[in-house]
């Protein structure tokens, strides 16, 4: 039996568990915001862990800068980076992400994904952050 299809037996063997899977699965996560400032590869391997905590990093491509669409969120600049991320399954998949900066802070805009299981919408880069804290995190459910 392939990883999907045993994962889809369990979950409709076990439904409680499920819904605890899918409850954790959305829960905020931390974001080092020490690392959004080192590289792309690092800021990319943070907006991953963000988006999609159990996929694995792959690489990164800059795809455009700057993005057309940066104005409506306030962002004095911006770049289009394709993460390449691997699931649990193995199986590889690509995000599209808009990622921008303003003065000292940082977020993203996820523009396009493959994944099967969608991207934490509670990503806490889903909102400007600033770069001077160590870690933040997105307690606003």
């Amino acid at each position: 039996m392939d990883p999907a299809s045993m994962i889809l037996a369990f979950m409709l063997k076990n439904p409680q568990a499920t819904t605890a899977l899918v409850e954790e699965y959305n829960r905020p996560v931390s974001v080092d915001t020490a690392q959004l400032k080192s590289s792309m590869a690092d800021f990319a391997m943070e907006t991953l862990a963000c988006y999609h905590k159990s996929a694995k990093f792959r690489g990164v491509d800059i795809l455009g800068s700057p993005w057309n669409q940066q104005a409506k969120f306030g962002a004095d600049s911006s770049v289009v980076i394709r993460i390449h991320l691997q699931g649990f399954t193995g199986t590889e998949y690509q995000m599209i992400v808009a990622a921008m900066a303003k003065d000292s802070s940082y977020r993203t805009f996820v523009l396009q994904e493959n994944t099967i299981v969608p991207y934490n919408k509670k990503c806490s880069l889903e909102r400007w952050m600033t770069s001077e804290s160590s870690l933040a995190t997105n307690s606003q459910d």
